[in-house]
């Protein structure tokens, strides 16, 4: 675990599970996907950690949305569709609520994303994984740029037995608990067979969902 006296990041501060007990106990999904969230934020702030001691800065911070706009396939799990639902349907500030609303009501291919509102992520505690992991270093990113084509040695490379391990940590709700099951699922990549791109999803369903 990383020690706070050497904690030098300013732009991504050392992560804490996200808890909401009241509705974990009522929901037999979300204390297992708020843990593979954890996980996988640990193993991201040391990656960081570790480039920036090197000298490197993140470039990364709130109000900066140009992957937001650029990334039309981003990878989301079983599981992660189901928080993404249950935040915005029952966590999210009426104000909020209202222009992802709107925003989900118009999405279409190609667009930016959904959740996407005044710059900032609208979902950001349940954002998914390929978001998280996606970190540059160096400088912001142009408006249309994709640094993992543009600059790709700005791009971090996230720690792979972290990631793993996130991963292997959601895969229970598809009936696989064993620890080694899990690992071997994640290990030989079926587990990517069920992933969706985020921009195919039809998220007008979602908008059904919210009311108002």
């Amino acid at each position: 675990m990383v020690s706070k006296k050497n904690n030098i990041l300013k732009n991504y501060p050392p992560p804490s599970r996200l808890s909401f007990p009241e509705d974990e106990k009522q929901t037999d999904w979300l204390s297992g996907l708020l843990d593979a969230y954890y996980t996988a934020d640990r193993g991201i702030y040391k990656s960081i950690l570790k480039e920036e001691r090197k000298g490197r800065k993140l470039a990364c911070a709130k109000g900066c949305s140009t992957c937001c706009t650029t990334h039309v396939t981003i990878p989301v799990y079983p599981l992660e569709i189901l928080g993404i639902y249950w935040f915005v349907i029952l966590k999210t500030a009426e104000t909020l609520k209202k222009k992802l609303k709107s925003n989900l009501e118009l999405f279409s291919h190609g667009k930016s994303c959904p959740f996407l509102v005044d710059g900032s992520c609208g979902i950001h505690p349940m954002r998914p994984l390929a978001c998280r992991h996606f970190n540059v270093f160096s400088k912001s990113c142009e408006k249309g740029e994709d640094p993992y084509y543009t600059r790709k040695g700005d791009v971090l490379i996230p720690d792979e037995n972290a990631k793993n391990k996130a991963l292997s940590l959601m895969v229970f709700i598809h009936g696989i608990i064993d620890r080694n099951e899990r690992k071997e699922f994640v290990r030989s990549g079926k587990i990517h067979s069920l992933a969706r791109n985020m921009q195919e999803i039809d998220w007008h369903k979602l908008a059904e969902r919210i009311s108002l």
